[in-house]
């Protein structure tokens, strides 16, 4: 039973020249009314930018913006009435469409945004920032089966995607658990090591526990040897955590965990699966500390990754007796111990633990306990907490460095909002002791300022009083001297210069830096390029294909 309504809603829409709505123009706004299928489609000029930069993802150059004109506050009133925008919920995916509406109307001059309402429905879509990026829109469409979906995206195909997915999600919310797409309900027991991991929790729970920690430093380890070495997945982790456990004798009660988890997970509807790009490698943990590979394929891998656990077990029995004898006082340890908080639903499981005492093991660069803090909160349930760091160094010669940490609850304390931490900033790069901030709003929009010498308060554009670093009022002339100042925009040289860096990072991010450009004048010209690991320089009838698919294939025909 459908518990969507289309006359509710209309679909919004934009594409844009970049990500950020005040340095980057708004390139297109498409609106979908999916009662009666009514659309508008409008492109907007080039104001804030010179070029587009982001032709390869919509298909949208400088010669379809050229004679187009600017929104008018009669247009948008229009647009209201027409799609009774002020009645209806306005649904977008993703924040950047309502951000870049809003700044485009503040700029223009354009009254009534205030009356409008949106939903981004991408909030219901819970997933790890850990994920691969391919929680897209369009995998999402063809998990459910939704045709249309094109490779160059344009505002109102989008805006038709996005019905269709939001019809077919049906109010429903979907959290994403090992690429698998599953209908989210309230029987499923929440992971507590999801609450930080899963950002969308924050718009579906709202009562986290009020808490806050400390790390106290207890104990240092090094370990040095030429046979370090770490991998690109988190399989490095996961052996140290295991070679630690047997080293240990820990006693594993990983399968009723797993029998737990299994159980808790067949509460939620499975829709579908995303495809993954990222090769995770399957073993078999033994209980020497070492692993075996499932798959032949890995079995090389796998060699070395044993190589480095037995060259790591040889430096680690002093940590290994610490925390036998110092955390845990010769108490059974055990390992995977299932913690579960039924009037919070939440479950927990702890890396070792005992009747009074917990130690998770993590990797992380710095102090930030607020990374974990509610995994340890559920998991210690009460017990005292205790954390190793496990940190690599940036020069693998240097090793691989073990911290014990103590952490104590300390008082709870609202943090500062990020907007007066920035605030403070900025104030700060002003470089005038004299000029204190009263109001700022965020990256480009204008300040309101004061003098404490004359008292007088303004108003400034942003950039303006950082390069100009005084009071207009103690200061007329410089003031004076400011007015006069005009900003040249770019020639053609110069653009081509622009689009051609564009277009060498964007190869480089896709290529993983194989590929340099050599000669590049458009989006639609040849390209020439060259390939830094065979030497093999060949042009291309076009730089936007090439961008879409691009690689050497010299390199791929000989599996190099």
């Amino acid at each position: 039973m459908s518990k969507i309504n289309s006359k509710d809603y209309v679909v919004l829409d934009v594409e844009t020249n970049g990500l950020s709505s005040l340095k980057h123009d708004l390139l297109s706004i498409s609106i979908y009314k999916p009662d009666d299928n009514k659309f508008y489609d409008r492109f907007l000029p080039l104001e804030l930018n010179d070029i587009v930069e982001t032709y390869w993802i919509n298909g949208i150059d400088e010669d379809m913006l050229s004679d187009k004109t600017p929104l008018t506050q009669e247009e948008f009133d229009e647009l209201i009435n027409d799609f009774e925008l002020d009645r209806r919920t306005i649904l977008t995916y993703g924040s950047i469409d309502e951000k870049f509406i809003k700044n485009y109307l503040k700029r223009k001059k354009i009254n009534g945004f205030e009356k409008l309402t949106f939903y981004n429905f991408k909030h219901d879509i819970i997933s790890s920032r850990f994920s691969e990026g391919n929680i897209t829109k369009d995998n999402l469409c063809k998990i459910y089966g939704i045709d249309g979906i094109k490779e160059v995206h344009s505002g109102l195909n989008d805006c038709i995607l996005e019905w269709k997915l939001f019809e077919k999600m049906n109010g429903n919310k979907l959290i994403i658990i090992s690429n698998t797409v599953n209908e989210f309900n309230d029987e499923y027991m929440i992971p507590a090591s999801y609450l930080q991991t899963y950002p969308n929790f924050k718009y579906s729970i709202k009562n986290y526990p009020k808490i806050n920690y400390e790390l106290i430093p207890v104990k240092s380890f090094n370990i040095k040897s030429k046979e370090l070495e770490k991998f690109d997945t988190n399989i490095s982790g996961m052996t140290i955590e295991h070679l630690i456990n047997t080293m240990l004798k820990a006693r594993e009660v990983n399968d009723e965990t797993l029998l737990f988890q299994a159980q808790n997970r067949s509460k939620l509807k499975m829709i579908g699966k995303l495809p993954s790009i990222i090769h995770n490698i399957s073993a078999i943990f033994n209980k020497d500390g070492t692993i075996t590979a499932v798959n032949k394929d890995d079995e090389e891998i796998v060699k070395r990754i044993n190589e480095v656990t037995l060259a790591i077990k040889k430096e680690i029995s002093p940590l290994i007796e610490f925390i036998k004898n110092e955390i845990f006082n010769n108490e059974e340890i055990l390992s995977q111990e299932l913690v579960l908080n039924e009037n919070d639903n939440i479950m927990a499981k702890c890396d070792l633990s005992s009747d009074n005492k917990i130690l998770e093991i993590k990797a992380f660069n710095d102090n930030d306990i607020d990374k974990f803090k509610y995994q340890l909160y559920y998991e210690a349930n009460g017990r005292d907490i205790y954390l190793l760091q496990t940190f690599w160094f940036a020069n693998i010669k240097k090793g691989l460095k073990f911290t014990i940490y103590k952490v104590n609850p300390i008082e709870y304390k609202e943090r500062t909002s990020d907007l007066e931490v920035r605030k403070s900033n900025y104030e700060k790069k002003i470089n005038n002791k004299d000029i204190s901030v009263l109001t700022y709003n965020g990256y480009g929009q204008k300040v309101l300022l004061k003098c404490s010498k004359c008292n007088n308060e303004w108003e400034s554009s942003y950039n303006l009083i950082l390069r100009y670093n005084q009071c207009p009022f103690c200061n007329p002339k410089e003031k004076k001297n400011r007015e006069k100042i005009i900003i040249p925009r770019m020639n053609e040289e110069e653009k081509i210069r622009k689009k051609f860096s564009s277009y060498q990072y964007k190869i480089a991010l896709k290529s993983n830096s194989t590929i340099q450009v050599l000669e590049y004048t458009g989006s639609r010209n040849p390209v020439k390029v060259k390939c830094l690991v065979c030497g093999l320089e060949r042009t291309y009838s076009r730089a936007d294909h090439f961008l879409d698919r691009c690689g050497c294939s010299n390199c791929k025909n000989n599996n190099t």
